[in-house]
């Protein structure tokens, strides 16, 4: 067993190290490297930056205020007042009274078969004019030169989709030990380092940075094949893989930052939806994961007090070998290495929070997001595989 975790992890967690976006930049002081200031020479293809929100009155500002600091790329702004009932979208039409880049859609009613934020990229996106599209979300804070730089990237590497997961801000020490949990099991469920290989079951898609190749997602249906689908960025990436784009994923902490919940028991409320959507509404594949969980996560700890040393010997290697994997993705977390001995207290909140979200979602027959409930066999129906 410690064999398969070892093949399975080492690999996916060195990719976290790798897929550094800043070899075109030393630090942020705008000292472009000479490789990049050649690419730099030729102009970069236009981008619209789609921006949905709902009832995101507390960070929409300085999100959109960031935004339009970008530099180094001809871009515009597209945000999306999906049915705020606060001031959101006040909030968007005075930003955009002072700056033409900024344009804003003003959604009220939800069609049909379409999940809320879903429809509102897809309208967005109808409307962009940009080479590339970024879709992101409105409480990212983005340094001036991220797209560019991501553009840059896209370019070089000849991509059809790229996203990059920004720097994870969080208070207390069990807050990061939950995020520092989902990214390691995010980097090993997702193969990261075979991302760009045509391995159809390593994509990847973030929510705070999704750049896509206009053209291509046009042709593959736009956000109509995954309209219905709760892991839209995730799906995002999927699809363009399946349709044979080229993916990357890349590290991006010194680019852009997000505070991705408010609280410890935001990160477990805010995997309410999609815990159990990750699984595709499941009950067979929850309980496949938790009896790998158990075995792999749970019983290590155990195995002394219930077999020889001998026997126990691989498994609490396994242990000792979870902890180095989640100090290695700790160490860019706020807390460090500190967080290394609470491998277990992340492994079981996110263990909690997935069970959770299926006992949530099977008890009241849907999910229910951004003030909209979407019933359980509409969601199974609408899944992308």
């Amino acid at each position: 067993m410690f064999a398969l975790v070892a093949i399975l992890t080492i690999p996916a967690i060195i990719a976290l190290k790798v897929k550094q976006l800043l070899p075109y930049q030393q630090g942020l002081g705008h000292r472009v490297s000479e490789k990049s200031a050649e690419a730099g020479s030729v102009p970069l293809p236009s981008t619209s930056v789609i921006v949905p929100a709902r009832n995101e009155e507390a960070q929409i500002r300085n999100g959109l205020n960031t935004l339009l600091q970008s530099t180094g790329v001809e871009f515009e702004i597209i945000a999306i007042d999906d049915r705020s009932t606060d001031s959101t979208g006040y909030i968007m039409d005075e930003i955009a009274a002072n700056d033409a880049r900024l344009k804003i859609i003003h959604i009220t009613e939800l069609p049909d078969g379409w999940l809320g934020k879903n429809h509102a990229m897809h309208v967005a996106s109808g409307q962009a004019k940009g080479e590339l599209l970024l879709f992101t979300d409105g409480d990212i804070m983005y340094e001036p030169c991220a797209i560019q730089i991501a553009v840059q990237h896209f370019v070089r590497q000849k991509l059809q989709h790229l996203c990059l997961l920004p720097r994870m801000l969080s208070g207390s020490i069990l807050e990061s030990a939950a995020v520092t949990f989902f990214g390691l099991a995010f980097a090993v469920g997702m193969q990261l380092h075979m991302i760009k290989t045509r391995w159809p079951l390593s994509y990847a898609g973030v929510g705070a940075f999704n750049l896509v190749d206009a053209k291509f997602y046009r042709s593959v249906g736009g956000h109509n094949p995954i309209a219905m689908d709760i892991l839209d960025d995730v799906k995002l990436g999927k699809m363009i893989k399946k349709n044979g784009g080229t993916i990357d994923f890349q590290m991006a902490q010194k680019l852009l930052s997000v505070r991705w919940q408010p609280s410890l028991w935001g990160v477990v409320t805010g995997l309410e939806k999609n815990g159990f959507a990750s699984l595709n509404y499941s009950v067979l594949q929850i309980l496949i994961v938790t009896f790998v969980f158990l075995l792999t996560m749970v019983f290590p700890y155990v195995s002394p007090f219930v077999l020889s040393l001998w026997n126990a010997s691989g498994f609490v290697a396994t242990a000792v070998f979870w902890h180095l994997a989640f100090a290695f993705v700790a160490f860019r977390m706020p807390g460090g290495l500190l967080l290394t001995p609470l491998f277990p207290v992340g492994a079981f909140l996110m263990a909690f929070a997935c069970w959770r979200s299926a006992i949530i979602t099977l008890r009241q027959g849907g999910v229910r997001w951004r003030d909209s409930f979407y019933p359980l066999a509409q969601l199974r129906k609408g899944l992308y595989y």
